[in-house]
This record gives C-alpha cells, structure tokens and sequence, in this order.
C-alpha cells in the first residue's frame, strides 16, 4: 500500500494509540477480551506500528522478550484496523518485526496467531510449533519465523516503506 509508514512506537502516545487499536479489535470487534486485552508482556514489550498519516493509525503488532529465555521473542496482538484490512498491513507489520528480531540477534522469534491467519504465516515463512490451542474460545496456532532467510525483494519492498 501506498503513503504507509512503518516504524516503531517511540512516544507514549505512539504506544496509547496501539493501545487503542488493540482494544478496538480485540475487545470489542472480535469480543476476545472482556474489557482489555492489555496483559502482563506490555510492560516489556515494544511496538511496530503502520501509519497512514502522523494521526491515522492503520495497523499495530507487538514484541515482547520470553520470560525464560532472552534470545527468544514472541510477537502478538497484531492488529489492522477493519477499512485497511486485505491491503497488505498485516503482511508489512509482520515482516517489519521479523527485520528487528534479525537486527536483536534473536535466536527464535514465536506467535501465537489465530487459526485463521495460519496461511498468511506460512506464505511468509512461518512454521507451525505444536498443536492447536485455544484462547477465550478461539483457536490459536503457535508459529515461528524463519531467521535466516534472506529475502531481497520483499527487503527492497521495506527499505522503502520503512522511511523516516
């Protein structure tokens, strides 16, 4: 997608609006969560975020270390907002937190992504770690990305969206 900047939350309120959109499609859109879907990793997490404009959020992810193993990270709570939907933000976000595992010299980088978005992982890259579980009734498959891949084209692709 065109005019989309991706790049990491910075400021407190870089952070309140991956927040926001978290809660939007999480809580009350897909009715995961109750009230938040804020939990004990956004403490030591950070955020990717895609941007239309400086005020128009289109899309959030979040990395987090594990809390055994520091050379291992998980990403999660990714999040597009519905009108930027099937439009390649996902996808943008996605590859943008892969690219900041490989510059953290992160051994392994997991997800914990719903079933339904299983396919677009593995087009990505991704591979399936164990068996379906489920979370506040939904399935959920745990993915890991491939590291030591090099991928130009889709490297180019970010080199240019990912200006600041």
């Amino acid at each position: 997608m065109r005019n989309c900047k991706v790049k990491l939350a910075v400021t407190e309120q870089e952070i309140q609006k991956a927040l926001s959109l978290r809660r939007q499609v999480f809580v009350e859109e897909q009715h995961l969560f109750d009230a938040t879907d804020e939990d004990e990793h956004d403490e030591d997490s950070f955020f990717i975020n895609a941007w239309k404009t400086e005020s128009i959020l289109m899309g959030t992810v979040r990395c987090y270390p594990d809390q055994e193993d520091p050379f291992v990270w998980w990403g999660g709570r990714l999040a597009v907002r519905a009108e930027y939907r099937l439009r390649g933000i996902g996808v943008y976000l996605i590859e943008a937190a892969v690219e900041e595992m490989k510059l953290r010299r992160v051994r392994r980088f997991l997800a914990q992504v719903q079933q339904q978005n299983v396919k677009l992982f593995e087009k990505l890259g991704w591979v399936t770690v164990g068996d379906v579980f489920w979370v506040c009734d939904h399935p959920h498959q745990i993915m890991e990305a491939n590291l030591h891949v090099y991928d130009a084209p889709n490297r180019k692709r970010r080199q240019r969206l990912v200006q600041d």
